[in-house]
């Protein structure tokens, strides 16, 4: 068979929002700060490549006499060995104007040029709340190669150590070896940094640059129960849950917080066989807040086909208040009717 090959361009859109509360404190006589946003994660929808970014704002940066707003994006991703990804990122500003950076996404560099507005017209956005909301929508494109060539040659079946996951779950359980320290009220849980990054693109780019936590080897968590993380760290060691039936809704928000896909199609997994007339619609909500997408499409599945014995109140609030879920409904009502 004659070989063959096809080159396609493909992206994957994620949109995203920064907001800077008390951000006019920024232009204070003599303060030269610049501000640093949380890091964003991604995922190709075509090849499951994973990546990460952040951006850095200069608040009263000065160009041609003008005092501006700077933004910059940086990458914290690791290049593919095959294939070529490039980032085109739009800051879409509240007075209707557009300004975009364009650039390859290779680690710890830049992407693009930096972003500039009129600090003026920045400020003219901000209203009584001394609030700015950055929205952005960042577009990634790769190559996508598809085609036919010789045959692989046949490899050797690998021989896998059926006590892998149980000398990780150990290291875990006895805290040899430690270099991090995670500080939960109360409680202070030790980990392995090496083991954490490779799980977690999101602790790979908190460990990877000169943050606080990558100084002290500690960090402070407020928004996660010290049983619930604890039982994170037992699947990023060994993939494996034992809480599951008690901590569904909790593991999946940490799931999604720390980027651990496959922690969260688990739980989505688990709370679908949970729906119920009873749960679906809180059930619903849920899995919208926190972008699981595949618990949604059952839970919007179930309350189309269980229309008549549910609560009229329940589902129709829902879609009131969300206009996407309501035409994902509307969808599926008309194929089920």
């Amino acid at each position: 068979m004659e070989p063959t090959c096809c080159t396609e361009m493909k992206s994957t859109v994620i949109q995203h929002r920064w907001t800077i509360k008390g951000f006019s404190s920024t232009g204070t006589t003599g303060a030269n700060m610049i501000l640093r946003s949380s890091v964003f994660c991604g995922k190709s929808i075509h090849s499951s490549y994973e990546f990460s970014w952040y951006y850095e704002l200069n608040p009263q940066k000065t160009r041609d006499g003008y005092s501006k707003v700077a933004i910059d994006a940086f990458t914290n991703c690791t290049s593919h060995p095959t294939l070529s990804h490039h980032a085109s990122i739009v800051w879409e500003a509240q007075d209707g104007n557009n300004f975009t950076c364009f650039g390859a996404l290779k680690a710890g560099t830049r992407i693009g040029d930096s972003m500039m507005h009129h600090r003026s017209t920045v400020n003219s956005h901000l209203g009584s709340s001394d609030t700015l909301i950055l929205t952005f929508k960042l577009t990634l494109i790769e190559e996508v190669v598809t085609g036919s060539s010789a045959p692989e040659p046949e490899q050797p079946t690998l021989q896998v150590d059926a006590h892998v996951n149980e000398h990780y779950g150990n290291l875990l359980t006895y805290n040899k070896f430690s270099d991090v320290t995670f500080d939960i009220g109360e409680e202070h849980i030790l980990a392995h940094k090496a083991i954490l990054t490779v799980r977690s693109p999101v602790f790979a780019a908190m460990f990877e640059h000169d943050m606080q936590e990558t100084k002290e080897n500690k960090v402070k968590i407020t928004d996660i129960r010290a049983e619930v993380f604890r039982e994170v760290l037992r699947f990023i060691y060994t993939g494996s849950v034992q809480a599951m039936e008690q901590m569904a809704d909790d593991l999946l928000i940490a799931a999604e917080k720390y980027a651990l896909d496959a922690l969260k199609t688990m739980c989505e997994k688990h709370l679908a066989k949970k729906l119920s007339v009873e749960t679906a619609t809180a059930t619903l909500h849920f899995a919208d807040t926190y972008n699981a997408n595949q618990l949604k499409k059952e839970a919007i599945d179930f309350i189309s086909k269980h229309l008549k014995v549910m609560k009229t109140t329940d589902w129709a609030s829902v879609i009131a208040t969300n206009p996407e879920v309501a035409a994902e409904m509307i969808a599926q009502m008309a194929k089920v009717n």
